[in-house]
C-alpha cells in the first residue's frame, strides 16, 4: 500500500487530493479513499498516479528465474535506486543479456543491439520473455530486402 496523488490532468477531478495506491501487478494500481483495498474506486494505469511515501524497496534478488547466459529475453524495468538512472522510465521493456554471474545483465533499447542502454542487476526487471534467435535473423533479413528495394530516384518537377 502506498498514498499518492493523480498526476493525469483528465482524472485528477475525480479523485481526492491524496489517495491510497494498492499494486495489481507491475502496471496497475487499485485506487481507494480508504485504507482498505477492497473499498477502491477502480484500477488504473500506475503512469497515471505518483506515489508519496517514498520509494518501493528493492525487489528480492533470489526470485529470479532461472535465465541462460547468451540468450536474449525482452523484460520490463520495474526498480531504480530513487534519485539515480532517471533516464531510464520505469515500466519500459528492454533487451537483456543475462551474465555469467546470473546477477546482472547488459540490457538494449532496441532488438539489434546497437542501442546500449547500460548493465543493471537482473533483479531491477521482471516479465523475462525470450527472445527466439530465429525471429532475430528474420528481422535482420527483411531490413536487407527493405535496404535494397529502397533505391530510387527523385524527379524534378521544376
Amino acid at each position: 500500500m502506498l498514498q499518492g496523488v493523480c498526476v493525469d490532468p483528465e482524472l485528477a477531478g475525480e479523485f481526492p487530493k491524496t489517495v491510497y495506491l494498492f499494486p495489481n501487478g507491475p502496471l496497475n494500481y487499485y485506487v481507494s479513499r480508504f485504507l482498505n483495498k477492497n473499498a477502491h474506486m477502480g484500477c488504473f494505469q500506475a503512469d497515471k498516479f505518483q506515489a508519496l511515501d517514498g520509494w518501493p524497496p528493492e525487489p528480492n534478488a533470489a526470485d529470479l528465474p532461472p535465465l541462460e547466459q547468451g540468450k536474449m529475453y525482452s523484460a520490463q524495468f520495474i526498480w531504480r535506486p530513487e534519485k539515480q538512472f532517471t533516464f531510464h522510465k520505469l515500466k519500459n521493456r528492454f533487451f537483456i543479456l543475462p551474465e555469467a554471474n546470473r546477477k546482472n545483465a547488459t540490457f538494449y533499447k532496441d532488438r539489434d543491439r546497437k542501442q546500449l542502454g547500460g548493465r543493471f542487476p537482473l533483479h531491477w526487471f521482471t516479465d523475462f520473455q525470450l527472445v527466439e534467435e530465429e525471429l532475430l535473423e528474420e528481422s535482420f533479413e527483411m531490413e536487407l530486402v527493405e535496404e535494397e528495394s529502397a533505391n530510387f530516384e527523385q524527379m524534378s518537377l521544376f
